[in-house]
């Protein structure tokens, strides 16, 4: 038997007659509580979970946790290399004909990159470059026009 057992037999067996006062009384209560809150707070802090104890016991989450970084990693440098790519690729402003502007590839560079309003701005930019036509042509000017002289 242990001893908590031995003292429970003899308190029943023996009856024990003691007189005690308010003050011992009191003290043994004191001394009762102090030891149940000790044993408490011990039990709570061993009950408590260790998040990253849990999470790093098993080699599965191991490999995901190592997994999950590479993937971070591998994603800022994809970003990064996509905004190099985006400052390296911006066009330059070069001054061109108006006939290179009113190409199909540029008219296709200028939708993709504006939609409409890109398109009706590369035109009438390159209408502003040609200048004031004549409002009135002759019959000789159409014919010398078209025979290309």
């Amino acid at each position: 038997m242990n001893p908590t057992e031995n003292t429970e037999k003899w308190v029943k067996l023996k009856k024990p007659r003691i007189t005690t006062s308010d003050q011992m009384d009191k003290q043994v209560l004191d001394d009762c509580f102090a030891a149940m809150e000790e044993a408490i707070q011990a039990k709570s802090a061993d009950n408590k979970p260790n998040v990253w104890k849990i999470t790093m016991a098993s080699k599965i989450t191991k490999l995901a946790a190592a997994a999950v970084i590479i993937v971070a990693i591998g994603f800022f440098i994809f970003q990064a290399s996509i905004t190099e790519r985006a400052d390296t690729g911006k066009i330059s402003i070069v001054t061109r004909s108006p006939a290179e502007m009113l190409t199909l590839m540029s008219l296709t560079a200028a939708y993709r990159q504006g939609g409409i309003e890109a398109v009706d701005k590369q035109c009438d930019k390159a209408f502003e470059m040609l200048g004031p036509r004549q409002t009135v042509i002759s019959v000789q000017q159409v014919i010398a026009e078209l025979n290309g002289t």
